[in-house]
């Protein structure tokens, strides 16, 4: 699963990542070190003319058949197996994709008793794309736009921390991602077999286990005297 990343992006790396056709919206885009669950993140979809825009998105899929919100901090993940499937899903995954720029992510694997987190990134520092659906809900007067984020099973050089990863979307199948007449077979392909991208990763700080610490040396490398402070 994924369940923190980093989002340090300009609006120049947006635009011409995504090619984006018109200036982005005048409001500044946070930077998350350690973006967590129900936070706001930059998120790149196609707008109602049919043309790409960033915009401000919440983080966990509330459905627009949802009761209430509650239910996003169970679907911040969604996994390609059954993206196309699950009823929580389904219809987003059909009409409402998104990509989710990310400067990287953060999993935990097990060391002896405890969780080590990692940091995990391109090898080469590119922005990625996270396969991403978003929402729109509006059954209390109060429209919420949310996303979740698509993984899939984590590559061979990433499997020994964890076996699953965000998929990622290669910058030439961006058009098809979009595209409301691509095939569902070639979409799954995309999420089944993902790009063969190259990670770093690095053991960091235990405090990154509280979303609180949002700030930029909980990206430093761990070393044994703070690996497990809080």
């Amino acid at each position: 699963m994924c369940g923190r990343f980093t989002q340090q992006i300009s609006w120049r790396e947006l635009r011409d990542l995504y090619n984006l056709s018109a200036e982005p919206e005048a409001w500044e885009i946070k930077t998350r070190y350690n973006g967590a669950p129900t936070q706001e993140f930059a998120v790149c979809r196609l707008n109602s003319q049919g043309d790409r825009s960033v915009s401000l998105l919440r983080w966990g899929l509330v459905p627009f058949w949802a009761n209430d919100r509650s239910i996003a901090s169970r679907l911040i993940n969604a996994r390609a197996e059954s993206v196309n499937s699950k009823p929580s899903f389904r219809n987003a995954f059909r009409s409402r994709r998104c990509l989710i720029p990310a400067s990287g992510w953060f999993e935990w694997s097990h060391v002896g008793t405890r969780k080590q987190p990692y940091f995990i990134a391109s090898a080469d520092d590119e922005v990625l794309s996270f396969a991403g659906i978003w929402e729109l809900w509006d059954k209390e007067g109060d429209p919420v736009e949310t996303f979740s984020i698509i993984t899939t099973a984590a590559t061979p050089n990433l499997s020994d921390i964890h076996h699953r990863q965000p998929a990622v979307i290669p910058q030439s199948a961006f058009d098809d991602w979009f595209d409301p007449s691509s095939s569902t077979s070639d979409l799954l392909n995309y999420l089944k077999n993902p790009d063969a991208h190259s990670y770093r990763y690095y053991a960091v700080s235990t405090r990154v286990n509280n979303v609180r610490n949002d700030v930029a040396d909980i990206l430093e490398p761990s070393d044994t005297q703070d690996l497990f402070d809080t």
